[in-house]
């Protein structure tokens, strides 16, 4: 017989189902932890910017990120004296690829073994994460660490060689930046595609992102409806703003491709025990989740800021789950909640489209 263990996640029966989605999580993570390798490492290095030491430096940041906090979880485990399972072993190696994948090329070998090993005390200390997804916790750590301490940036090596400025708010002096400003210091949209402009080591490449989406989706094991209302909440809003100053179709097509929001809406806001698991409350989720982070792009740091909302906002999911389950039987008890969305959405794109232009 089955065991059953429901708070694992909403689309999860057993077990063995747990096991098998985060072992295809992990395997989704592969292929952007080598392409972090290879932005960061193997392109500066083909382009003589990089020593063949310093060409190992991503691999060595990813290393830092990962076996520090299987170690200290294996001694944690063997204190607590309690058996490790293989779907614990998986989910732990997913959180830290995760948490890899986020991590700044400026960012200190020790300072990220420290955020390594927070996470994996989290996960000891609080499991199911009961206190917030412990990547973002870790992730803000060393991103304050690093920006605000230490005063580094997204930029590897060749970036800064070559002068590429980093990602910043999408105003400046009380208007609306355009694609000169944007766009072209990086090249075109088709460099945004295939990750070519400064960012988290693992998270640029919109080409890559969305064909792992596709096979998340395949394995039935992302919640796509949270990351598709996402995404169109944000390409809604951003076209409407940029229709008050005629910036065209590429606008919000570089501002989803931009500042790791892909990334985000596959990986970050999915997560099985912090989001939430009825089909309105995911749609809910998914808006709210896009009106706050529009808000974060065009008014704040957006790394940080958007990380902090991520995880605040996880913490409404069993709010929008209870919606959901009255909603599941009488569905126009949830119509307020929508309607009051839309007209907050509505009212911020109005009011950033009229006082902001380019």
């Amino acid at each position: 017989m089955k065991q059953k263990v429901l708070q694992i996640g909403p689309f999860v029966k057993n077990v063995q189902d747990a096991t098998r989605m985060q072992k295809i999580l992990v395997i989704s993570l592969l292929p952007l932890l080598f392409f972090a390798w290879f932005k960061n490492g193997v392109y500066p290095y083909l382009h003589g910017n990089l020593t063949t030491s310093e060409m190992v430096l991503p691999l060595l940041l990813i290393f830092c990120s990962v076996v520090p906090g299987l170690l200290v979880y294996w001694l944690g485990k063997q204190i607590k004296k309690e058996k490790i399972t293989r779907y614990h072993w998986l989910e732990l190696l997913s959180l830290s690829f995760i948490y890899a994948c986020l991590l700044p090329m400026q960012a200190s070998l020790i300072v990220v073994i420290i955020g390594s090993i927070l996470l994996s005390v989290i996960e000891l200390i609080v499991p199911n994460h009961k206190l917030g997804n412990p990547t973002i916790i870790s992730i803000l750590f060393v991103l304050l660490i690093t920006f605000v301490i230490q005063g580094g940036t997204y930029l590897n090596t060749y970036e800064v060689q070559n002068q590429l400025p980093t990602s910043s708010t999408m105003i400046e002096n009380n208007n609306l930046k355009g694609y000169r400003s944007l766009v072209t210091p990086f090249g075109s949209i088709m460099d945004f595609l295939l990750g070519s402009v400064p960012g988290a080591i693992g998270t640029t490449s919109s080409i890559l992102l969305g064909i792992l989406f596709l096979y998340l989706c395949y394995k039935k094991s992302i919640k796509w409806e949270i990351t598709v209302t996402y995404l169109l909440t944000i390409f809604g809003m951003s076209t409407f703003i940029g229709m008050f100053s005629g910036l065209g179709y590429w606008y919000p097509i570089y501002l989803i491709m931009s500042h790791s929001i892909l990334f985000y809406s596959i990986y970050l806001i999915t997560n099985s025990k912090t989001s939430p698991m009825t089909p309105i409350g995911k749609v809910l989720y998914g808006l709210l989740l896009g009106v706050v982070t529009i808000l974060c792009c065009y008014f704040l740091p957006f790394e940080i800021s958007s990380l902090i909302s991520i995880y605040l906002l996880s913490f409404l999911s069993s709010f929008l789950d209870r919606i959901g389950s009255i909603a599941r039987f009488h569905f126009e008890k949830s119509i307020p909640y929508f309607i009051a969305l839309w007209i907050f959405i509505f009212g911020i794109s109005v009011w950033i489209g009229t006082n902001y232009q380019v």
